[in-house]
């Protein structure tokens, strides 16, 4: 039976924000694909990066801003508008997971950011410097890539697992199953991308990473279909109304 309210303010926005997140998305990784040559590791050579080619500099710094609009801030409206329809069903699970959706969105923004703006200030500095100073920006980008990597981004894990797991459970309950079992199915392979690298299996906790961010924009495309096609008449008694009636 579901529970969701589709009447509450702010269904079209999150829907059409879940759907074009799929093109930010996958932009990204063909800004990070074409930059790199396929070789995303470089990413952490501080000297190919600040050594990189004008055209493939410029791919890479735009991936950063294209990264936030395909993963992070444009979720903010399906969280917002979710949290309001979904509470109903259970408060404490809502309020947690998407406590964690909303931390997510904003974490992975800042690292996003912040290598955006590391690596344009280091990047159009670096040629002009001596080389000792050379040594130091290479040191600066890779200290700064391997903070994000191993901070934010990292943490991040544990939070979009949370929030999927929650959002997941929700949803199957609402009635969304299929749907709800795609977020469940994502949280699931960011707990696994988290504990392989965990236990240092970079490997495999990268094969992990490139699973999810190659399967989230397909999940959110669905999620922002089926927001568009709830209706008014799927609106239902809550089990917390029904108890007061």
């Amino acid at each position: 039976m579901a529970y969701l309210n589709p009447s509450i303010p702010g269904r079209k926005l999150a829907a059409v924000s879940a759907i074009i997140s799929l093109p930010f998305a996958y932009l990204t990784q063909a800004l990070f694909m074409m930059a790199s040559d396929g070789d995303v590791a470089m990413f952490h050579d501080g000297q190919q990066m600040l050594n990189l080619a004008q055209d493939k500099a410029s791919m890479f710094y735009a991936a950063m801003w294209t990264d936030i609009l395909g993963y992070y801030l444009i979720f903010l409206p399906v969280i917002i508008y979710a949290w309001k329809i979904v509470r109903e069903i259970d408060e404490s699970l809502t309020d947690i997971s998407f406590l964690c959706g909303l931390i997510y969105c904003l974490l992975g923004s800042f690292g996003a950011v912040n290598m955006a703006g590391a690596f344009d200030a280091l990047y159009a500095s670096y040629a002009t410097l001596p080389v000792s100073e050379q040594t130091q920006a290479i040191a600066a980008w890779e200290a700064t890539i391997a903070g994000n990597w191993r901070g934010y981004w990292l943490l991040e894990a544990v939070l979009a697992a949370i929030w999927l797991g929650g959002l997941g459970r929700l949803l199957i309950v609402a009635g969304l199953k299929g749907l709800g079992i795609g977020a469940i199915s994502l949280a699931i392979i960011w707990v696994a991308q988290f504990s392989l690298w965990q236990v240092g299996t970079v490997e495999a906790s990268d094969a992990a990473l490139a699973l999810v961010v190659i399967l989230s924009p397909l999940w959110a495309v669905w999620l922002g279909l089926t927001l568009l096609r709830l209706q008014s008449n799927t609106i239902t008694t809550s089990p917390n109304q029904e108890k007061m009636a």
